[in-house]
């Protein structure tokens, strides 16, 4: 797969290369999220099977449909101590695995552009490890930005929006929409011109990567921006329509085990059209400065 690799992509064709290499490397793109996250998964199945959950099912097969439904809302409305526990340590450690993972996926993306023919999940991570600590610790970083970004977004709309809502219920209605929607267009906006940080630090050697990240991204944004959006309702989507069916297994450790491999799979969409734009990006800084040294040349013959 090198036909597109050395020229800019438009909107569609990275989507297109996106859903091609997630074809092309599936199973080599699904293990390596699995070797890394299979040993929590276990841990969060043994866990929910010592606090009393059923293995396949929570409901009663005399019920019917419309009451194991309900029935099976409420189980998951009422969680316990140790259920509690055990999302916490799945997300906990899924900040630490996070990096390597995108680390090892975004490899799986690069060789796979130069046509590379066998890759193997392990050696994947192999290549990832060495950067591993600079991605985690950028990640936290940014992560922890973002969050303060958010808290201020969200003070500063509740504010304002107390504020309308004195003037007249109506308009303050409106002018909250209006706000949260800017705001979170202005956040998305600032996150997308830093999000290239993890390949940048993989491959360019720079940490935490964000002046990098912000060059890349220059004249990109909107574009980058709206494919991080049409990423996020596929996956969502995909979440919706697999999700769906295990309503009817109940709060059940099955219920979790296979909602762990729905994450696998939209995780992996995400994480390789996030690659495919920074190889874009990459190619057209370098068209650019490739453009610019050929123009600074020309104006030093002339003089």
């Amino acid at each position: 797969m090198n036909e597109n690799t050395n020229k800019p992509l438009g909107f569609g064709e990275i989507l297109d290369q996106t859903f091609r290499i997630i074809k092309t490397r599936f199973k080599t793109l699904f293990m390596i999220t699995f070797l890394i996250m299979v040993p929590v998964f276990a841990l969060q199945a043994l866990i929910l099977s010592l606090s009393g959950r059923d293995l396949i099912t929570s409901s009663d097969p005399g019920q019917n449909l419309l009451d194991q439904i309900v029935t099976n809302a409420d189980s998951f409305a009422n969680s316990t101590v140790q259920e509690d526990f055990t999302s916490m340590f799945v997300n906990l450690i899924l900040i630490f695995a996070t990096p390597l993972i995108a680390g090892a996926i975004i490899w799986t993306v690069k060789l796979t552009r130069e046509s590379k023919d066998t890759l193997f999940a392990k050696d994947m991570i192999k290549r990832a490890m060495p950067r591993y600590w600079p991605m985690f610790w950028s990640t936290l970083l940014i992560g922890l930005m973002l969050f303060g970004f958010i808290i201020i977004v969200f003070m500063l709309t509740g504010l304002s929006s107390i504020m309308f809502m004195f003037i007249d219920p109506i308009f303050g209605v409106i002018m909250m929409f209006t706000i949260s929607t800017l705001m979170f267009i202005g956040v998305g906006l600032l996150f997308t011109r830093w999000s290239l940080y993890l390949p940048a630090i993989l491959f360019e050697k720079v940490a935490p990567g964000l002046s990098k990240s912000w060059r890349l991204t220059k004249r990109q944004t909107w574009k980058f921006f709206g494919l991080f959006l049409v990423l996020f309702i596929i996956t969502g989507i995909i979440t919706t329509v697999l999700q769906l069916p295990l309503i009817f297994l109940g709060n059940s450790v099955l219920f979790y085990l296979l909602t762990n491999i729905i994450s696998i799979v939209t995780s992996i969409v995400t994480i390789v059209g996030y690659a495919v734009m920074y190889f874009d990006s990459t190619t057209r800084r370098e068209a650019t400065d490739l453009k610019e040294m050929i123009s600074e040349y020309d104006v030093t013959e002339r003089s």
